[in-house]
C-alpha cells in the first residue's frame, strides 16, 4: 500500500510517500480502507518533534474515515463493508474513567494514531474496534473524517467541561481553523452567543457566514480589548482557546468575573506564564479538554445529518501532497480543514 512515512522530525519534506505492507486484522480489530484523512495542526507539531514519545518511523494521521475490509477474531458489532469514522484512540471501557464517560482519560489503552501506532496517512489502517463509530451513509467520507477532532472536540469542551448554558457568551480563538469553524457551529447549536476571533480581516465574512454573532480581528495578545468593547466591558462567560500560548492571556482577560477558560489548542508548544493573582481576584476557572468520546461524535454526526452543522472542508488533496498540505496549514492559508485522499491520482493536483 501507499503511505506517508515520518522517519525523522523536521520540515514538511520529512513526509515521504513510501510503499508499505498492508496491515493485517488483529484479534479485536479491523482493517479499514481509508477514503479520507484530515490534516490537523497536531500533525505538524508531531512532524516537528513536539512529542517525545512518538514512535518513528510512523504513519501520521489521527482523523480518518473509510470502509472495513477485514475483521479480526472476536470482533462484534462491525463487519466487512461497514462505513466507519475513528476516535483518537480506543479506550478499555472498563476502568473508572471509561465507566464515568471520560474515555479520553483512560490509561489502560494508550495507542494513539499517528503517535504510538500508524495512522491514516495511508491507504489502509489497522484499528481496534473500540475506536470506531458507524458513519451514516448520508455523510461523505471527506466531510466525516475530521469531525472527531473538530466538532467533537468543541462539543466535549463546551458541553461537558465548561458546562455551557443557553444564552451565555462564548469566545472562540483561532476561529478560522478546523476546530474554530466547527466550535462556532457547536456553540450555536448549544444556544450560546458566539464571538469569534481571527488575525485576518479577510476571514471575517466566512466566520459570520458559519454562525458567529460577532467577529473580532486583531493581534492574538490584544484580542481581549476588542472583546471587552464588544461586550460593553462585561467579558464572556466561556473562552474556548483553540490556539494556546499566543492567545491564552488574552482569553483569560476577556472573561467576566467567574468565567471559564477551556484550552483545546497548543499550536506552538510553548510554556504559558500566568499571574495567579488575576485568577484569584476574578475567581476564574481554567480547564484543559482532550478529544471527545463516542457520545460526542455521535451527536455531531446527528447534527450533520439534520443540517444543523456543516463540515467545513477547504480542499481534498492526494496523499502525495501531504507536505504541501502542511505548508498551507503553516502559512495560515486554510479555512476549515484540508483532507487527503489516499486513492486520488497525484497527477490531478497542481
Amino acid at each position: 500500500m501507499q503511505a506517508i512515512v515520518l522517519r525523522e522530525p523536521g520540515g514538511p519534506d520529512q513526509l515521504r510517500l513510501e510503499s508499505l505492507p498492508e496491515p493485517q486484522a488483529r484479534p479485536g480489530g479491523v482493517v479499514v480502507r481509508v477514503h479520507a484523512e484530515g490534516v490537523c495542526f497536531r500533525d505538524i507539531v508531531e512532524r516537528r518533534g513536539g512529542f517525545a514519545f512518538i514512535k518513528r518511523p510512523v504513519v501520521p494521521g489521527h482523523e480518518w474515515a473509510g470502509e472495513i475490509v477485514a475483521v479480526g477474531d472476536g470482533v462484534e458489532g462491525f463487519a466487512v463493508g461497514d462505513r466507519v469514522v475513528n476516535l483518537h484512540r480506543a479506550a478499555c471501557g472498563r476502568c473508572e474513567s471509561c465507566t464515568a464517560g471520560h474515555q479520553m482519560r483512560c490509561r489502560r489503552a494508550l495507542e494513539v494514531f499517528g503517535l504510538s501506532v500508524d495512522g491514516g496517512y495511508a491507504q489502509y489502517v489497522q484499528a481496534p474496534v473500540g475506536c470506531l463509530v458507524p458513519l451514516p451513509a448520508a455523510i461523505p467520507y471527506a466531510q466525516a473524517c475530521f469531525l472527531n477532532c473538530t466538532a467533537g472536540v468543541a462539543l466535549r469542551a463546551l458541553r461537558s467541561v465548561a458546562a455551557l448554558q443557553p444564552g451565555e457568551r462564548v469566545l472562540v480563538t483561532g476561529a478560522s481553523g478546523g476546530v474554530g469553524m466547527h466550535a462556532i457551529q457547536v456553540a450555536r447549536a448549544l444556544d450560546a452567543h458566539v464571538i469569534a476571533t481571527t488575525s485576518s480581516a479577510a476571514k471575517r465574512e466566512a466566520l459570520l457566514e458559519i454562525g458567529a454573532h460577532e467577529v473580532v480581528v486583531g493581534e492574538p495578545g490584544e484580542l481581549h480589548r476588542a472583546v471587552k468593547r464588544a461586550t460593553a466591558g462585561q467579558g464572556v462567560d466561556v473562552a474556548l482557546d483553540c490556539v494556546g500560548t499566543p492567545t491564552l492571556n488574552a482569553s483569560l482577560r476577556a472573561l467576566r468575573a467567574g468565567g471559564r477558560l477551556v484550552v483545546v489548542g497548543n499550536v506552538t508548544g510553548e510554556r504559558w506564564a500566568v499571574n495567579p493573582g488575576f485568577l484569584i481576584l476574578a475567581e476564574l476557572q481554567v480547564f484543559g479538554s482532550a478529544g471527545c468520546n463516542r457520545d460526542d461524535l455521535q451527536q455531531v454526526l446527528a447534527w450533520v445529518e439534520q443540517g444543523r452543522l456543516r463540515p467545513v472542508l477547504q480542499q481534498v488533496l492526494p496523499l502525495s501532497a501531504a507536505a504541501h498540505a502542511h505548508r498551507m496549514l503553516e502559512s495560515q492559508a486554510v479555512t476549515g480543514r484540508l483532507v487527503l485522499d489516499p486513492w486520488a491520482d497525484a497527477a490531478t493536483v497542481k
